[in-house]
């Protein structure tokens, strides 16, 4: 009788035939995955929340500080020296704008900062805006013009200012609304923040001011960069003031408030947080009156250990999930897909039939 060939397959290949079907599955899946989770998870779930409320302290030292206040019933002007000073700046989000919606790319939000001189808590500065701003970059919204469809309503960012006399004796001025465009990072720097240079918003100015990078250090624990703003000489306001502040005759004299300053920001660059700030800042009045500039502020304020704390308890409440999805989940479904793609590859080669001779 002839040889004839039959062949004769394994009692294992429906077995190795269904598990290489699933490990092809399960590499096909952790691929797709390692590709979404930095491409389109992360881009959605890395941004600010639009419910915000926050508080920020810092404290610190002004050998000069200008302070207004009421005594008897009129308004006293006064230099003080070596003045020890609190700052809160409250930062809460404004639902009132169309913009402030679910699954919107903007955000709007209110920062209010009073700083007090702590012997008799006398508001030595207070200042008051509304900024619209891209939740993933943190820029200040600026209007495109011409037919582009603006992301933000046209009085969702202002800057508050007081006028400059109240309307009845003994009052505070009457508060006013300037809306305009805040451009530069607000409240924050962006996702994912580089070692390079920035444009933040400068509240004294209001402009944008480059923040530049100047390294990297560790806070707590955490890693962050170093930011530094220098704010040259620059005029902020003309007010009438009176004579007597700046060594001038007359009740009410003309002058000129000019300020520089430096602000240092430590970050965190994955969150974008801002772990800790310090402020150095100088102002002073210029009036034709008087050659000599009269100092009004001239300190320095920090973040408190107990923000700063706040601040690394956000950082490590954040941080893991981004590094997760933007990073080491990539990674780890990455490997994880090709072994499984191999691993079923493999078992379906496997299960050929193997031809045997009779």
């Amino acid at each position: 009788m002839g040889n004839v060939d039959v062949s004769v397959v394994s009692p294992g290949g429906p077995l190795r035939r269904a598990l290489s079907l699933i490990f092809l599955a399960l590499g096909v899946f952790s691929v797709a995955g390692a590709v979404l989770l930095p491409t389109y998870v992360k881009p959605e779930l890395a941004k600010v929340p639009l419910n915000q409320e926050s508080t920020s302290v810092l404290e610190g030292t002004a050998s000069k500080v200008l302070a207004v206040k009421t005594e008897g019933g009129k308004t006293v002007t006064e230099i003080r020296d070596d003045a020890k000073l609190k700052a809160t700046a409250h930062v809460v989000a404004n639902f009132a704008p169309p913009e402030m919606q679910e699954g919107t790319d903007v955000a709007v939000w209110l920062m209010a900062v009073s700083v007090v001189d702590t012997s008799d808590q006398t508001v030595v500065s207070a200042s008051k805006r509304q900024v619209c701003f891209d939740r993933r970059t943190a820029e200040g919204y600026v209007p495109p013009g011409g037919d582009q469809e603006a992301k933000c309503s046209a009085n969702s960012s202002f800057v508050t200012k007081l006028k400059e006399k109240a309307e009845k004796e003994n009052e505070k001025p009457e508060e006013v609304q300037e809306y305009k465009p805040q451009p530069g990072l607000n409240f924050k720097f962006p996702f994912d923040t580089e070692q390079k240079d920035y444009q933040v918003y400068d509240d004294n100015t209001g402009r944008a001011v480059q923040a530049r990078f100047k390294g990297v250090e560790e806070i707590k624990g955490v890693e962050v960069y170093k930011f530094v703003q220098e704010i040259p000489d620059t005029k902020i306001s003309t007010k009438k003031v009176p004579g007597s502040l700046i060594g001038a005759t007359g009740d009410s004299v003309e002058a000129g408030q000019f300020y520089k300053g430096t602000i240092t920001s430590w970050i965190e660059p994955v969150t974008g947080i801002q772990v800790k700030q310090e402020q150095q800042s100088h102002q002073e009045l210029r009036s034709a009156a008087n050659p000599t500039p009269t100092v009004v502020f001239d300190g320095k304020l920090e973040f408190t250990d107990a923000t700063v704390d706040a601040m690394v308890k956000q950082v490590d409440e954040n941080k893991g999930k981004l590094d997760f999805i933007g990073s080491t989940g990539p990674i780890v479904l990455g490997i994880a897909g090709a072994a499984f793609l191999a691993l079923g590859v493999f078992l379906l080669a496997k299960r050929r039939p193997t031809p045997s001779r009779h």
